[in-house]
């Protein structure tokens, strides 16, 4: 029995590595999309100029990493990998300029709410088309969720940030179709998504000026264009290798904690009380299912689509 616990040991042992690898991926890759908001906010532009600016830089990086790993992998993959493709790179143009338009509409606080409402979305979309099985306390999750955002909208009827929450709402449907499709085929189609950002750059290139933006705005856009969002969705897309699908989508979560952080930190920007109200209930619901989820999944898990950026 001894060299078959040596084993068995050996097994365990790299079973535990695998999963602290994953944990770090996971966990760096979520922090960085906290980023998001912070640096489009920092570059001070407005919103169809920014639409353009940083759609061409996010369509340079991905496709720049295309390149690269089919040089690398010896591969000739498509760039739009078929049907599948093309409709992610429809929802991700869309989601692209609602995204980057609603960060000028409504505060950070209430966009990061109401995107938490994707994995929400994914449960429905995957009920109605996928035929899925939805347990009864993801059925109570998606009514306390949407509870909870209705009072942000509710909340943003006067004060007078309604658009930028409903295009909110359009984001995170947005992103929950798209995974929905990568889910019932499976195919990689990140590639989709520069695809999705220079058509929307491209949407709005009559009206943008990127004369107009300072050098320190250009700097702001370029580090979230080329490399936090890319970084960041290449770092959580390793994590479904590594990690049960439910503990990947834990860390869905920090956005949501520290993205009005640091809004609070460099802009001194605070969610009203009722807008606070039901962002906890957003959050609150959200952990408590996600605890749910990892604690009754199997130690293998499951495979979770790559995580899509905001917009």
């Amino acid at each position: 029995m001894g060299p078959l616990n040596k084993f068995a040991d050996a097994d365990l042992s790299a079973a535990h590595a695998d999963h602290r690898r994953g944990l770090f991926l996971t966990a760096v890759g979520g922090m960085l999309f906290t980023f998001d908001v912070p640096l489009v906010r920092l570059a001070q532009s407005d919103p169809t100029t920014l639409i353009f600016a940083r759609g061409i830089l996010l369509a340079i990086a991905i496709a720049l990493f295309w390149v690269g790993f089919n040089h690398y992998r010896k591969t000739r993959s498509p760039f739009i990998n078929g049907r599948a493709g093309a409709i992610v790179a429809v929802t991700n143009t869309l989601a692209n300029l609602m995204f980057l338009t609603a960060v000028n509409k409504t505060t950070a606080a209430n966009l990061v709410f109401i995107l938490a409402l994707n994995p929400v979305f994914c449960a429905l979309l995957a009920w109605y088309f996928l035929r899925e099985r939805v347990h009864k306390w993801t059925w109570l999750a998606v009514g306390l969720s949407f509870v909870g955002v209705g009072v942000i909208v509710w909340d943003g009827l006067k004060v007078g940030t309604y658009v930028g929450d409903l295009l909110a709402v359009g984001v995170a449907l947005c992103t929950a179709i798209a995974l929905t499709i990568v889910r019932q085929t499976g195919k990689n189609v990140v590639t989709s998504l520069a695809v999705g950002s220079l058509a929307s750059a491209l949407f709005v290139v009559f009206w943008a000026e990127p004369a107009s933006l300072s050098a320190a705005s250009w700097g702001w856009i370029a580090v979230n264009g080329l490399i936090v969002i890319p970084l960041a969705a290449g770092l959580i897309s390793i994590g479904p290798r590594y990690l049960p699908a439910p503990e990947v989508a834990m860390f869905f979560l920090l956005d949501v904690v520290f993205t009005p952080v640091w809004m609070w930190m460099i802009f001194q920007e605070l969610p009203t009380f009722r807008a606070f109200i039901g962002g906890l209930i957003v959050f609150l619901t959200l952990l408590g299912h996600s605890i749910w989820r990892f604690a009754s999944s199997k130690p293998n898990g499951g495979a979770q689509p790559a995580p899509l950026p905001h917009g």
